[in-house]
């Protein structure tokens, strides 16, 4: 019986099955408004089916498409199928120039179908009747692949992989394809990204591909995995298509928004931007909770000038979660009074990476400032007045003395409430929203009072420009700043331990140290200088804004362990030391500068480096004083956690955690514990570690598009990596990479380099030759320690902990913002 050969133009898909997995989805491709080179299909047969007079025709259909070459693919029963697509097994043979050529390549096809690698990679027991398609090839410029879904379910994005001339080289795996990934934005486009591009195609042609290839899936009803070309005059062509048989669904971001009624315009746009310092972590429901519903209007309405009872200020949160971590919504940001405008400049101070992605993003439209309800007068009334009284409100930064000790002292009136052991349970709900307390008040005035000292940050910068010398150390060897204080302790700690320095040695672990010490009637006082430290400063901790993690009062082996590390270093400069000298220095230079100007600029510098002086522990001072109270509530919240649970109602005292506000309440008001309140608290925390597993990059959009950064993270061709200076200096020493504050991880002369750093990672810095980050600015915390301690430091430096291999030597240039690798 004669095989039954088809123009493809004519072959409708539900008649194509005979013909093969390949044909059927040409003729769809077809139906669907497809270009599609002309091409005629034979039916699927063994070779051994084939009769003389089969031969002739496809000897005289082929011969109808010469002169041009042609292609000669498979189509077998099964091939190109939904649930199998033997993509690759069987042969294909490209650029037939003679329709004997094409007679003897059909039979090279057909002969495929009966290979060891069919029957073994198709999972077949028997070998397929193998289907062919002869199709024009088209002149290609460019060809390729395209998957309109993401096998690998990174995200929505549709992926194109294009290699010069023809797509065998792709295909065969002799070529590395050149690959994008194209997003439909919110704005109604598509955004093409190629993270190196080579010229084979344009963004504008990687659109097009993506573009085409999304609507024929969409009228196919299913995902597609196609092959295309372009030709000379840029014509596209679809080769062939088949259902993409395996793939993860699109990962999607999990966002709880703080105000979900609100207008943020066609995309919202989020950033870990100034919180992934401090929170990089999912935080637990109490937590966000207490963020949620106390803390952030709270201090949104002390920073901007806007009432707690204003209808306003839900639309100025400025804080969401999203995959479980803080995440600032920059749409929100920039629709705040006096603060929206500078968001980009402020930004830019903090963290110069952020600060360029934003203003790329609001110079694109996509980064728009939220609506803000209501009739436009009336709006722009309310918010002038709440520019007003956020303007009045920086006058509490502007006598830093004053402000200093107001932050101390209620600081101080905090740390000595009642303890947390002797109060009821409604006493205890209560300090879990001290913020909200009127004893707090004062201490949010810290908000502004950081405020003003960035702002002279900035016009001390500006005042000595003409001074590079003085500039590197106007913001040097000043003691006041608490964080660096604490530094300043444990060196002392270090001096105290010194008549008991045997006790300290050995490798042993915290633990085992910690209790030798304790057993041990002569380490008693150095053991009263310890607890007075954590008197002082033991609020403080890695991941200090999160109620969920310990502090240092709590968990003081960090500590322990960098009094141990200073004893096995005598040599070390002490961190005292440092200051004065540092401080010597910062005077002799600028008096160099004032001698060297004009008389009338000489007042200004004097002033200028004396605001300097008086006015940076003001960057640092609130948070430091602002975490007792943090302290406090996470102190309280575990009191409670410890009697819920010896009532049966927990497993253990940390599972309070997992509760939300609401929830907590009832229980202590004496409602009944929900049915299952324990499995539903297990698969809380399985949840929280899922989102712990996966980073959350430094912005999000709410289209799902990636916010690519300026900075390639990647050497340049001298091999140097670049970012932004923060503390100026040189130095060099090895690689030394650290995901936790671990002093035993690192050793002296050590070159720190971090993702992040909050406050708690700064007493490593007096050990580190330099630090470099991945994130942070001019005036984060980190930047701020290592300046006043004079250790070179770069930041923004994107990639680094993944560029720059552990123990490796670099050369680290605080000012020029470099770091070089050995050898480069």
């Amino acid at each position: 019986m004669a095989l039954r050969f088809a123009d493809l133009a004519g072959l409708a898909p539900e008649e194509a099955a005979p013909f093969g997995g390949k044909a059927r989805g040409l003729a769809r491709l077809l139906v669907a408004g497809a270009r599609v080179p002309r091409a005629f299909a034979v039916e699927a047969a063994f070779a051994s089916e084939w009769a003389e007079a089969d031969t002739a025709e496809l000897r005289r259909r082929a011969g109808a498409l010469l002169p041009g070459p042609v292609a000669v693919r498979s189509s077998a029963v099964g091939e190109d199928a939904a649930g199998r697509s033997m993509a690759g097994l069987f042969e294909t043979v490209l650029s037939v120039g003679s329709a004997e050529a094409a007679v003897e390549a059909s039979r090279r096809v057909v002969s495929s179908g009966e290979a060891e690698r069919v029957l073994v990679g198709g999972g077949l027991a028997a070998p397929p009747r193998v289907g062919l398609v002869v199709q024009e090839m088209v002149a290609a410029r460019a060809a390729g692949v395209a998957f309109t879904v993401d096998p690998m379910g990174e995200d929505g994005a549709v992926l194109v992989e294009a290699v010069a001339g023809t797509g065998d080289a792709l295909v065969s795996g002799r070529a590395p394809p050149e690959r994008w990934r194209v997003y439909r934005n919110g704005l109604g486009g598509l955004d093409a990204h190629c993270p190196a591009p080579r010229g084979v195609l344009s963004p504008g042609e990687a659109s097009d591909v993506a573009r085409e290839g999304a609507r024929l899936a969409g009228l196919l009803g299913e995902p597609l995995d196609l092959e295309w070309a372009l030709d000379g005059a840029g014509t596209l062509w679809w080769l062939q298509a088949r259902p993409v048989t395996a793939a993860r669904p699109p990962r999607e971001r999990v966002v709880e928004r703080t105000a979900p009624s609100s207008d943020d315009g066609p995309v919202t746009v989020w950033s870990t931007w100034n919180v992934r310092e401090t929170l990089p972590d999912p935080l637990a429901p109490l937590t966000w909770g207490h963020w949620r519903d106390e803390l952030l209007p709270l201090v949104s309405s002390q920073v901007f000038g806007v009432s707690r009872s204003s209808p306003l200020l839900p639309s100025l949160l400025g804080l969401d979660l999203v995959d479980g971590r803080l995440a600032m919504n920059l749409n929100a940001l920039l629709a705040v009074p006096l603060f929206g405008p500078l968001v980009t400049r402020l930004v830019g101070v903090m963290d110069h990476v952020a600060g360029e992605a934003i203003s790329r993003l609001v110079g694109e439209g996509v980064l728009t400032p939220r609506r803000l309800a209501g009739r436009r007068l009336f709006v722009a009334a309310r918010m002038l007045a709440a520019t007003v009284r956020s303007a009045f409100r920086m006058r509490h930064g502007l006598f830093p003395r004053r402000a200093l000790a107001v932050l101390e002292a209620d600081a101080r009136a905090v740390a000595a409430r009642p303890p947390v052991g002797t109060l009821a349970d409604a006493e205890l709900l209560a300090e879990t929203r001290l913020f909200s307390a009127p004893e707090c008040r004062r201490l949010l005035l810290g908000l502004q009072m950081e405020a003003v000292a960035i702002a002279v940050f900035g016009l001390a910068r500006r005042v000595y420009a003409d001074h590079p010398a003085a500039r590197a150390l106007l913001f040097t060897g000043i003691p006041a700043n608490p964080t660096t204080r604490i530094s300043l302790g444990v060196d002392e700690l270090v001096l105290a331990a010194r008549p008991i320095a045997p006790l300290f040695a050995g490798a042993d672990g915290t633990e085992a140290l910690l209790s030798r010490l304790w057993s041990a009637p002569e380490a008693a006082p150095w053991l009263a200088r310890l607890d007075a430290f954590l008197s002082e400063f033991g609020h403080r901790g890695p991941r200090e804004f999160d109620l969920a993690a310990p502090r240092w009062a709590e968990e003081p082996g960090m500590i322990v362990e960098l009094v141990r590390a200073g004893l096995a270093s005598p040599g070390r400069e002490t961190v005292a030391a440092r200051m004065e000298r540092l401080a010597s220095d910062r005077k002799r230079a600028i008096a160099d500068a004032v001698s060297a100007s004009p008389r009338w600029k000489r007042p200004l510098l004097r002033l200028a480096a004396g605001a300097a002086e008086a006015y940076l522990p003001l960057r640092e001072a609130p948070k430091h004083h602002g975490v007792v109270v943090f302290f406090r509530m996470r102190k309280a919240a575990l009191e409670l956690g410890r009697r819920l649970a010896a009532r049966g109602v927990l497993a253990q005292a940390g599972d309070v955690f997992l509760l939300d506000p609401a929830e907590l309440a009832g229980l202590v008001a004496g409602r009944p514990a929900p049915e299952g309140l324990r499995d539903l608290l297990e698969e809380r925390r399985a949840r929280l570690e899922r989102f712990g597993e996966r980073q959350l990059p430094l912005f999000v959009r709410s289209d799902g598009v990636p916010v690519l950064l300026e900075r390639p993270a990647k050497a340049d061709a001298a091999g140097v990596l670049r970012g932004v200076g923060v503390s100026p200096g040189r130095a060099s020493g090895p690689v030394r990479l650290l995901a936790s504050p671990d002093p035993a991880a690192m050793s002296d002369g050590d070159v720190l380099v971090l993702r992040f750093a909050d406050p708690g990672w700064t007493p490593l810095f007096p050990r580190a030759a330099a630090v470099v980050m991945e994130v942070g600015g001019l005036m984060c915390h980190a930047a701020v320690v290592a300046r006043e301690m004079g250790i070179p430091a770069v930041f923004g430096v994107e990639g680094a902990t993944r560029l720059l291999p552990d123990g490796a030597l670099v050369t680290v240039d605080g000012e020029a913002g470099t770091v070089l690798s050995a050898g480069a």
